[in-house]
């Protein structure tokens, strides 16, 4: 019995090493497989709360703010791939950011791939969302929404619906034909890979999604 389990234990141990081997390289490479990754990480890690809280503190605190005296803004800059987020006309951070699978332009229908380009607010946070953390922008905007009538997208009601949204200051409806929802999230800024949506790692998702208030202005530039 001994002699059997030494005979077979080295080959066991090396079966074991390269499966191991074989799913990690999985979860690196294969398409798709990303996601798994970046959902066991958000399962074992968590949300974040209390590390996005202590980095943005950092930043105040080498700049000397407080945050009682904050006005947030947020600025996304397509070509250069990049979310700037300011207090007033000082930058505080600058992080990496994927877009749409076909970015260049402005989103005109749900599913074109294409990331809305414009004046936009925080309207909505939802902490238990698949791609870790979602900031949700208020997409589409009045100005979307008379593109889109003009165009024939979307009906009248649907786009008075969207204009009260914005007068509003609260979150428009996501279910016409223009799209949505629209926002910001994890899961990677290494790709162009969402729907349309604004993704960031998830160490970043975390400082804006905790410290970032509803109402924070948000442009999105070409």
């Amino acid at each position: 019995m001994v002699h059997t389990i030494k005979r077979w234990f080295v080959p066991l141990i090396f079966a074991g090493t390269l499966g191991s081997i074989v799913l990690f390289a999985y979860l690196l490479f294969f398409p798709g497989s990303r996601f798994y990754l970046q959902e066991l990480c958000s399962v074992i890690l968590g949300k974040g709360k209390a590390r996005g809280e202590a980095r943005f503190q950092q930043r105040l605190d080498i700049l000397g703010k407080t945050r009682d005296i904050l006005a947030l803004k947020m600025l996304v800059k397509k070509t250069s791939r990049v979310l700037i987020l300011s207090d007033r006309d000082q930058v505080l951070a600058t992080f990496p950011i994927g877009l749409g699978r076909d970015p260049i332009g402005q989103k005109v229908r749900a599913e074109d791939g294409k990331t809305p380009e414009g004046e936009y607010f925080v309207c909505y946070k939802k902490e238990d969302s698949r791609y870790h953390l979602f900031l949700g922008l208020s997409y589409p905007s009045p100005e979307d929404a008379s593109r889109g009538l003009g165009a024939g997208i979307i009906t009248a009601t649907e786009a008075e619906a969207i204009l009260d949204a914005g007068m509003a200051k609260s979150r428009p409806p996501w279910n016409t034909a223009l799209g949505g929802p629209f926002g910001i999230h994890g899961y990677g800024s290494d790709l162009d890979w969402t729907e349309g949506t604004i993704a960031m790692a998830n160490s970043n998702i975390e400082e804006i999604f905790w410290n970032v208030p509803i109402g924070t202005s948000v442009t999105v530039q070409p």
